[in-house]
C-alpha cells in the first residue's frame, strides 16, 4: 500500500438509544406515555437513531413501527411491590444493548438503575420528570419499606443522572431546593400540531360542553367536576363530558359511579383514543382540571392548541393561568363554578381567551421541543 493511498472510511452506524418507562403506550394511556409515543414517534423519522423501547408492560398484539420493544420485566409477583426488584434485569439488558443514549422518564427505580449503569459505563443518561412529586421528597413509611426502598433508588438517580430535563421551572427550582441539582433544563411539553381538516371540524355545536379528561383515580379528584356538573343541572344548554380509563380499587369506583348516576347533565364517554379526545376538546367551551397535583397535564396543551380555555382547580404550572389569558386558576370549587359560569355565558370572552391559548400553545408546546431533546441526546439529524 502506497503512503498516499485512502484510509478506509470508518462505517457509520446510528445511535443506539435505549427509551425506558415501566410502561408502554399500548398499556397504559397516561401523559408521560403519550409523550413518550411523540418523542420516538418523531425521533425515528428525523434523526439517526436505532431505538429501543425497555418496559415492563406492553400490548403483545402491538407491532412497533421502525424501532424494538423489549419487554424485560413484569409486575408479577414480588416484583408489584417495586422496580427496585428489577435491578439485575435491567443492568443486564442495557449491557446487552450497550446504548450510546439512555432516555428514561416516570421517576422510579429504574431512574437509579440507569444513572449507574451509564457511571460506569460512560454513556449519556437522560431523566426527563413526570410529575412534580418526583423532584419532592416524600415521607418516609415504614410500614412499606418496600416504598422507602423504590425512593432511594430513584433519589440516587436524581443525583446521578446525567441530563435532567424538567417540564417547568417549578420542577427546576423543587431540584435545586430539595437536592442541589442546578441544572436541570426546562423543555416544555411537546404535541403534533391540529390539522387544518381538524381546525376546522372543531366550531361549537348545540349544547356548550364542558369536558374533563383523565384516568379516574383519587389524585386527579373526579369528584369535584361531578359537583361542578350538579350546579348547572339547570342550565339545559350546558353539558359535561368525562373521559378516561377507571385506575382506581372498586370501593371508590362504586362511590364514584354513584356521584355520576346523580348528575343528569354528565356523560361519562370511558377510554378514548387521542383523535377523539381532540375532537372532544375541539368543539369545548371550556376543559376543567380538578386534579390535586400534576406535572404538566397534556390535556391543558391540546386543548390550548385547539383554542379552549382551560380551567383549573389546583394545578397551575408557572403560573401560567395567572392573568386570565390561557383560563382561569380558581383554587376553590365555588370558584372553579364561577370560572366556568364565565365562559359559558360570555361568547366572545371564550373567544379571546381561547385565541390567545391558541398562539401561545402553538409557540410553546411544538414538537420542535423534541429537537431540544434530541440534541442533549447528541443524535444527528438524518439527511433529506
Amino acid at each position: 500500500m502506497t503512503s498516499d493511498s485512502a484510509s478506509p472510511r470508518l462505517a457509520h452506524r446510528p445511535s443506539k438509544l435505549c427509551v425506558l418507562l415501566p410502561d408502554h403506550w399500548t398499556a397504559k394511556k397516561g401523559g408521560s406515555e403519550y409523550q413518550a409515543r411523540v418523542l420516538v414517534d418523531r425521533l425515528i423519522r428525523s434523526y439517526d437513531v436505532r431505538v429501543t423501547y425497555l418496559t415492563l408492560d406492553s400490548d403483545p398484539n402491538f407491532r412497533p413501527d421502525g424501532y424494538r420493544i423489549d419487554r424485560f420485566s413484569s409486575r408479577r409477583g414480588l416484583r408489584r411491590y417495586g422496580t427496585f426488584f428489577d435491578a439485575l434485569r435491567l443492568y443486564r439488558v442495557l449491557q446487552r444493548e450497550a446504548p450510546d443514549v439512555i432516555y428514561q422518564q416516570v421517576g422510579c427505580a429504574h431512574t437509579g438503575i440507569a444513572a449507574y449503569y451509564a457511571k460506569r459505563h460512560g454513556c449519556r443518561m437522560l431523566w426527563r420528570v413526570a410529575h412534580d412529586s418526583d423532584v419532592t421528597p416524600q415521607p418516609r413509611d415504614w410500614l412499606r419499606p418496600h416504598r422507602i426502598v423504590e425512593r432511594t433508588f430513584l433519589e440516587y438517580g436524581i443525583r446521578n443522572a446525567g441530563t435532567i430535563i424538567v417540564q417547568t421551572s417549578d420542577q427546576k427550582s423543587l431540584l435545586s431546593s430539595n437536592y442541589g441539582r442546578d441544572d436541570a433544563i426546562v423543555v416544555r411539553n411537546f404535541h403534533p400540531l391540529p390539522s387544518p381538516a381538524e381546525r376546522s371540524a372543531t366550531q361549537e355545536t348545540g349544547k356548550k360542553r364542558v369536558v374533563w379528561v383523565a384516568n379516574l383515580k383519587p389524585m386527579k379528584n373526579p369528584e369535584a367536576f361531578i359537583r361542578l356538573a350538579l350546579r348547572f343541572s339547570g342550565d339545559h344548554d350546558v353539558e359535561f363530558v368525562m373521559i378516561g380509563a377507571w385506575q382506581a380499587k372498586p370501593p371508590w369506583i362504586a362511590k364514584v359511579t354513584a356521584l355520576m348516576q346523580s348528575a343528569p347533565n354528565l356523560r361519562y364517554l370511558g377510554e378514548r383514543t387521542q383523535d377523539e379526545i381532540n375532537a372532544l376538546l375541539g368543539a369545548a367551551a371550556a376543559v376543567v382540571n380538578t386534579s390535586h397535583e400534576e406535572g404538566f397535564s397534556n390535556v391543558f396543551i391540546q386543548a390550548w392548541m385547539r383554542g379552549v380555555p382551560v380551567v383549573s382547580l389546583n394545578v397551575n404550572p408557572d403560573r401560567l393561568l395567572d392573568g386570565e389569558t390561557l383560563g382561569f386558576a380558581s383554587g376553590s370549587e365555588e370558584r372553579l363554578y364561577e370560572d366556568v359560569a364565565k365562559l359559558i355565558r360570555n361568547p366572545q370572552l371564550r373567544e379571546t381567551l381561547g385565541q390567545k391559548a391558541r398562539e401561545f400553545a402553538l409557540e410553546e408546546f411544538s414538537e420542535k421541543n423534541v429537537g431540544r431533546i434530541a440534541d442533549l441526546m447528541g443524535l444527528s439529524p438524518t439527511e433529506d
